[in-house]
């Protein structure tokens, strides 16, 4: 566990120097560099009920609210537009993104209607694999299907408070087997080492893993910020890493007699598949309240009001508040990190952006990965080893544990005590905002 430690404590401040953004005063989004296509990411907050694990910004269903954040939501698609960006891929997560198929559909109209778009991927819950949930998802082009389903154990369910919402086990693996063929990929996104999971649970998921027929599996380890950790242990018991890394080996000694390795977590039957990190994608676009972007080296943010982003759409002409320009070495570190999520990174494209000083800005991360046998170097190629697809797992559990947390905080935030609070808040409560990646590294 020591070098999990490590990884979960430079992470941890990895993550909080990312975090220290400055209030965004632009009249308008950052103007795209070249015409390179880039990644449209959608947020869509609401959902009929709120799962206590989820530390994504979700609120319960409202319809009239929903009916104007959805027409905000094509404002400001259009405000890109306007700009000249150009996107060949979209990506709807939530939330529930499909809990209003009618005004999804005409978002998903709008943005084909003025880019050429190859892939449109968009996550639903089982209790949406029916009638006009589907046909909208078909009518819009969907490529790609991701059901949240977590776990298939009916025990599981019942204390994450999904078993009454969204079915028990073997009604979700009905449903999942009847949509296979719909669509180019159904993904199952999966969560493992829940604290009431036992390794027998864990081997009868997969079991029914393999009877769905779904082409894809994205396996999670549980994400916890410290928000919903007393209420997530009060209902499931106490976390427990020790037996994570069993669990995922687990995982990859399953599903790899059936799938390939995509990801670090995610397996698919096919090729070109994509998942909800579309890596082949520098650079992406966040739509939506709460949704990031990062474009030329600038990470920005969106407010986290719902009330807000309407209201912002209405008169600002955007909804970014929150903004950072990441120095080349960030800008590295953080390609280093994304990068090699799908298991390898090209010397060449680091070369090709940053110069032959890439090696210098990546110094100390690849001496501790190398000396941990997490990477190996070859054919112009950086790659994880097995061992280091599952640090990398720790890596990002970590990290988006501490974005959880900064989620929170913006929820709080945003229309009330103001940015500048949120932003004194951030280096108070997550300390060592200047801190760097590599351990050892001040």
């Amino acid at each position: 566990m020591l070098v999990e430690t490590i990884l979960s404590f430079c992470a941890g401040r990895l993550a909080r120097r990312y975090l220290s953004f400055e209030e965004y005063r632009e009249k308008s989004p950052p103007k795209r560099e070249g015409k390179k296509a880039c990644l449209l990411y959608i947020h869509v907050p609401f959902c009929e009920e709120l799962c206590p694990y989820c530390c994504f910004l979700r609120v319960k269903m409202d319809h009239a609210l929903a009916g104007a954040y959805f027409a905000a939501l094509k404002k400001e698609i259009e405000v890109y537009r306007d700009l000249g960006y150009c996107f060949d891929s979209v990506y709807v997560g939530g939330g529930t993104p499909t809990i209003m198929p009618e005004e999804l559909a005409e978002v998903i109209a709008l943005v084909r209607n003025n880019w050429a778009i190859k892939q449109v991927s968009i996550e639903t819950n089982p209790n949406h694999l029916v009638g006009e949930h589907l046909r909208m998802l078909l009518d819009a082009g969907t490529n790609r299907l991701s059901v949240g389903v977590q776990s298939f154990d009916n025990r599981i369910l019942e204390s994450i408070e999904r078993l009454e919402k969204y079915g028990g086990g073997e009604e979700i693996k009905e449903r999942i087997h009847s949509v296979v063929g719909m669509f180019e990929t159904v993904n199952v996104d999966m969560i493992f080492n829940f604290p009431n999971q036992t390794e027998a649970m864990l081997v009868r998921d997969l079991e029914i893993l393999e009877e769905t027929g779904a082409e894809q599996v994205t396996y999670y380890p549980l994400m916890v910020s410290d928000g919903v950790k007393a209420e997530l242990e009060r209902r499931c018991g106490k976390m427990d890493y020790r037996r994570e890394r069993l669990f995922y080996r687990l995982i990859a000694q399953r599903l790899g007699a059936s799938y390939s390795q995509q990801s670090v977590w995610c397996f698919s039957r096919g090729q070109g598949a994509i998942d909800e990190y579309i890596l082949e994608h520098d650079e992406y676009v966040g739509t939506g309240a709460g949704s990031w972007g990062y474009i030329n080296g600038t990470m920005y943010s969106n407010t986290f009001s719902i009330e807000r982003y309407v209201e912002m759409l209405g008169s600002v002409g955007h909804p970014i508040v929150a903004a950072r320009r990441f120095s080349d070495v960030e800008r590295a570190r953080y390609d280093f990190l994304l990068k090699l999520l799908d298991g390898a990174l090209s010397v060449s494209d680091m070369r090709d952006k940053y110069g032959e000083r890439y090696w210098l800005y990546l110094l100390g991360e690849l001496a501790f990965f190398l000396s941990v046998r997490a990477v190996e170097l070859g054919g112009g190629r950086i790659r994880l080893t097995p061992r280091g697809r599952y640090y990398w797992v720790v890596l990002m559990r970590r990290l988006f544990s501490v974005v959880g947390d900064y989620r929170r905080m913006r929820l709080s935030s945003d229309g009330t005590s103001g940015l500048q609070g949120v932003f004194h808040r951030v280096s108070r409560l997550l300390p060592g905002t200047q801190s760097g990646f590599a351990p050892g590294r001040n």
